[in-house]
């Protein structure tokens, strides 16, 4: 079958493609979101909720790195021992997720429990993913 090898070697390039229009798609969506809820008028201090806000963006980027990390696998049909792309997604996610959680430290009071949460859960399923490989 002549068509079968190439429709094979198309698959990292479109999957890739794939990935990165879904992080900067969710990057941009959380940037705005996080810029349309963020509120003005708060007695706290404006580090805080610049933290807040960096924090989020790093906890919503990490899950969706993940998702498209699980979609890039399932469209290639998994790698073994990782590739060219697998590894440094788990590293990118790992180091994400761990910048989440520092910032999440200096969050503001209601954000800095649901954002340290989110980050730990996140840097557990990363570091799990690197580990099973």
């Amino acid at each position: 079958m002549p068509g079968k090898p190439l429709l094979r070697n198309m698959q990292h390039p479109i999957a890739t493609f794939v990935a990165l229009s879904l992080i900067i798609g969710a990057v941009s969506a959380a940037v705005l979101i996080a810029w349309r809820f963020q509120k003005h008028d708060t007695n706290e201090p404006k580090w805080r909720v610049t933290t807040s806000t960096i924090a989020l963006l790093l906890a919503t980027l990490s899950v969706f790195l993940f998702l498209t990390y699980r979609t890039y696998n399932a469209v290639i049909g998994g790698e073994g021992n990782g590739n060219w792309t697998t590894l440094p997604s788990i590293r990118t996610g790992n180091y994400i997720s761990l910048l989440g959680l520092l910032a999440s430290l200096t969050a503001t009071r209601k954000m800095r429990w649901p954002l340290l949460a989110a980050s730990c859960l996140m840097e557990f399923i990363w570091f799990s993913q690197g580990v099973s490989l």
